[in-house]
């Protein structure tokens, strides 16, 4: 959806469509030409509107039902519509009739009460303190994990030491208990 200036508003620049199926119905593209139509009153209010064509090809694309609502879409800006006869359906086909810039109807967003306008400013710095947030927090959980393998590397290497230290010691007394019952006699057997 674009619209331009050059020899009367051009409003549509041939297309207007929500493309992904689950964002239509959400006043997205309402809101969009609204936009549209606030400039071109702001901007050119004498100026000629280029007449939009309804194509009737887009009737198997879209649907039967939305061409009411392709109808009513316009409507509600203003925009009314000359149709040929004899197509698939009344509203298939046809052409909006002549108007200028000031003659647009645009509306305010108490229109579109499901989308939020914004201060895209303050979001972005709301965004941007957030981020520096999460990346302290990792930072954080970053050294909290390599203290941790620290200490665990740090046990890991005393339990070592202290295994090596009486690996000696143990196997001397497990030969010394080895010997002791190992002794002619001392199980009361007498070779």
């Amino acid at each position: 959806m674009s619209a331009h200036r050059s020899f009367g508003l051009t409003l549509t620049n041939g297309f207007v469509i929500v493309e992904q199926e689950s964002l239509r119905g959400l006043n997205i593209g309402s809101l969009c030409f609204n936009e549209i139509v606030k400039w071109a009153r702001r901007v050119a209010p004498e100026d000629h509107v280029m007449p939009i064509q309804l194509l009737g090809s887009h009737v198997g694309a879209y649907g039967r039902r939305n061409l009411e609502r392709r109808h009513r879409f316009y409507q509600r800006f203003g925009l009314t519509f000359e149709f040929e006869s004899g197509d698939v359906h009344p509203l298939a086909s046809g052409e909006s009739k002549d108007m200028v810039g000031r003659d647009l109807i645009s509306h305010s967003m108490a229109k579109f009460p499901n989308i939020v306008e914004v201060d895209l400013l303050a979001t972005l710095q709301s965004l941007a303190m957030a981020r520096e947030e999460l990346e302290d927090d990792v930072r954080g959980l970053k050294d909290g994990i390599a203290s941790l393998l620290a200490e665990r590397r740090r046990r890991s290497d005393v339990v070592m030491r202290v295994a090596r230290l009486l690996r000696l010691p143990v196997m001397v007394a497990f030969l010394a208990v080895g010997a002791i019952l190992a002794r002619p006699g001392h199980f009361g057997l007498h070779l």
